[in-house]
């Protein structure tokens, strides 16, 4: 191999060297930008997570008020002196009382 051969090889080298920085850094950018675009959805949606949060708080108490009802309708049955209702599934592992 001559010298001509030699330094014609090391050239196109830099080249290839250079595309291949090249795509690398455009496409560290574009995750980059991907990255950022993908937290400002995330920030965006965690406040419309918060928002229907603080809206729904009252439906937290729901349960609560259920069962509440239910034990003064009992006690209200036992002091008329009826028999107490016996709830089908009051024995299943779901069961709220």
């Amino acid at each position: 191999m001559s010298a001509l051969s030699l330094s014609m090889w090391w050239s196109v080298g830099w080249v290839v060297g250079a595309v291949v920085v090249l795509l690398v850094a455009v496409l560290l950018l574009a995750i980059t930008a991907l990255a950022r675009k993908i937290d400002g959805e995330a920030q965006g949606l965690v406040t419309d997570l918060d928002s229907i949060a603080q809206k729904t708080q009252g439906l937290h108490d729901v349960g609560r008020t259920n069962i509440a009802v239910r034990t003064i309708a009992r006690c209200l049955r036992l002091a008329r002196g009826e028999t107490p209702v016996v709830f089908k599934y009051a024995n299943s592992p779901g069961w709220r009382e």
